[in-house]
């Protein structure tokens, strides 16, 4: 979105806030090392007990959703007094859980497993940092926020799709799946380029119709789940930055030769594999 929802109502300057405020947000903000290896220790139990237990999952995620909220309101610009201010901020931290769980569970050998769970722990501590910093678009840090979040919603949607393609579920809840997580993870992409949050939420609702409808595509076109899981994220990609480039008046035939480009490699790609595999 155009400018932090908090920040229009009124959040007073850092200077004006009581010290006692500003030194817990630094206190809570430094928790982010701790809730990131409290996921990577979760993620290590979930995909390396035989058998599976979900129930590790679904703790991991709530916990990653409860730590999360808490360094959100910490921060101290912020002015969080609902959990409709603060949930733009948790799709992706509690997505991305979900997401690293069942694909690490489903793809990774034995002896990949601690890399791989380091890496997810890593890209989650970058996760929990990138949204804090994300609150407050003054931050010089906030482009590389952006930027941080945006390769990771998109690392998020690469899981879900190749997991749920790659499981068999049935076609009607695969598809609602896909859209529902595409229509949330939208709406971290356009968080900061539509100020309006009704707005967003329909051009996200929209994002994640065609990813619905995408993945009922598949059924007529039989991939196998990486390279089905790689079509459905340029589909997501596509739409999500040409829509995002819109909201913030970037967009411009430069910028869409850019999506072309990479969507058609992207298209090379699956073609490729689809003829080769």
């Amino acid at each position: 979105m155009a400018t932090s929802p908090t920040l229009e109502r009124g959040a007073v300057a850092v200077s004006e806030r009581p010290p006692g405020r500003q030194l817990s947000g630094a206190s809570r903000a430094g928790r982010i090392p701790l809730l990131a290896l409290a996921f990577t220790v979760g993620l290590a139990l979930f995909i390396t007990i035989d058998p599976v237990q979900p129930w590790i999952l679904v703790a991991l995620t709530a916990l990653m959703g409860l730590g999360s909220d808490g360094i959100i309101r910490s921060h101290p610009r912020g002015e969080f007094h609902t959990i409709a201010d603060t949930a733009p901020y948790l799709f992706v931290p509690v997505l991305f859980t979900l997401s690293a769980g069942l694909f690490l569970e489903d793809v990774v050998l034995s002896y990949w497993a601690a890399p791989a769970v380091a890496g997810a722990g890593a890209l989650m501590g970058a996760t929990l940092y990138a949204e804090h910093v994300s609150i407050e678009p003054e931050d010089e840090r906030f482009p590389m926020a952006r930027f941080v979040l945006n390769v990771i919603t998109y690392l998020t949607a690469f899981g879900f799709y190749a997991v749920v393609y790659g499981f068999d579920v049935d076609l009607l809840p695969a598809a609602f799946a896909v859209g529902l997580v595409s229509m949330l993870l939208s709406v971290e992409v356009f968080r900061e380029a539509e100020a309006d949050p009704i707005r967003a939420l329909v051009f996200a609702a929209v994002i994640g119709v065609i990813a619905a409808e995408t993945r009922w595509v598949l059924y007529f076109i039989p991939l196998d789940g990486f390279l089905a899981g790689v079509f459905i994220l340029l589909v997501f990609y596509l739409t999500t930055g040409v829509i995002s480039h819109y909201l913030t008046e970037h967009l411009d035939r430069s910028v869409l030769a850019e999506f072309m480009l990479v969507t058609a490699a992207g298209l090379a790609i699956v073609i490729g594999g689809r003829v080769l595999g």
